[in-house]
């Protein structure tokens, strides 16, 4: 129970200073290429989380052999989640967020659907501990006290708890007086996209813990299907709103050619459709494996009979 928790937990921590950048002035299309971020956590802190990554990985292989504890492929889904981050966070696309609803909206879908189940796929809570000595890391192995307070924490990665925490950060950060307040306010502009980060971390999470075994996995469908029907439901909010709900953006969509409720109606497209995928194909892997432990039961019962 403590490798799910450790993996959340350090890929959060490693991962909370890339938030803290500027807002960026509203932009048109003929420089949009000229805005990439150059904010120093960002420059530092994903390289060095994926630094310490890829020496646990080599120390790994070094002595389970290529490939083993952790997959090559495992290993591309880290190095994926990381571009992904790069992008949301470093590209022009930060920039256009201040700009267009839209982007920013494909920013947070990037945040919240994209980076962290790839980044946990790469099972971070196994490459990890192997930056640490050997000794280190048998007695973390042996200390009853890890594991009394991995039990203590497991209520973290439980899928319909973080399913309700990621829901009421959604729910909230997209309330139109939090979600200008942010515009409006670095400090807690940051503290949003940590909070979508944070919460979409510990709900994967969650679902890659529930897909273990049968009992668990009826748990991560039904977070998985409530996680798509409220996010859904909040872009279909958006999408057909007969008001522009953000101000903010009342004026950047004309630089790119759009009415600003037509941006905002795009906007909520892409938090209902594509988001909606990502959660729905979840809920199928999950369905998927719930079938697959099945199956191994009944082959044993078949043979004995």
């Amino acid at each position: 129970m403590t490798r799910p928790i450790v993996s959340a937990v350090l890929m959060i921590f490693l991962s909370l200073p890339a938030f803290a950048h500027e807002r960026a002035q509203p932009i048109d299309p003929s420089n949009v290429w000229h805005h990439w971020s150059a904010e120093p956590w960002i420059l530092v802190s994903l390289p060095l989380a994926f630094v310490l990554y890829g020496f646990g990985v080599k120390n790994l292989w070094s002595n389970a052999g290529l490939g083993r504890g952790i997959s090559t492929v495992r290993v591309a889904c880290y190095a994926g989640g990381g571009v992904v981050l790069l992008v949301a966070l470093a590209s022009p696309l930060d920039s256009l967020s201040g700009t267009l609803l839209t982007a920013h909206m494909v920013q947070h879908v990037l945040l919240i659907g994209v980076a962290p189940p790839l980044l946990l796929a790469g099972l971070p809570g196994v490459a990890l501990p192997w930056i640490l000595p050997k000794l280190t890391r048998r007695a973390l192995g042996r200390s009853s006290g890890a594991r009394t307070m991995g039990r203590r924490a497991a209520f973290l990665i439980r899928p319909l708890p973080t399913c309700a925490l990621h829901g009421a950060a959604l729910w909230l950060w997209h309330a139109p007086a939090s979600f200008e307040a942010a515009l409006r306010n670095e400090a807690i502009h940051a503290f949003e996209h940590i909070a979508f980060f944070v919460t979409a971390m510990l709900f994967w999470q969650s679902l890659a813990v529930s897909s273990r075994g049968t009992a668990t996995v009826p748990s991560g469908i039904a977070a998985g299907f409530l996680t798509l029907v409220q996010s859904g439901f909040l872009g279909a909010l958006i999408t057909f709103s007969p008001t522009l709900l953000y101000p903010w953006y009342q004026r950047g969509p004309e630089l790119w050619g759009l009415y600003p409720l037509a941006d905002q109606q795009l906007a909520g497209l892409i938090m209902w459709v594509p988001a909606s995928f990502i959660y729905l194909f979840a809920c199928l892997v999950l369905a998927a494996q719930l079938l697959v432990i099945l199956e191994s039961y009944r082959k044993p019962a078949r043979q004995s009979s």
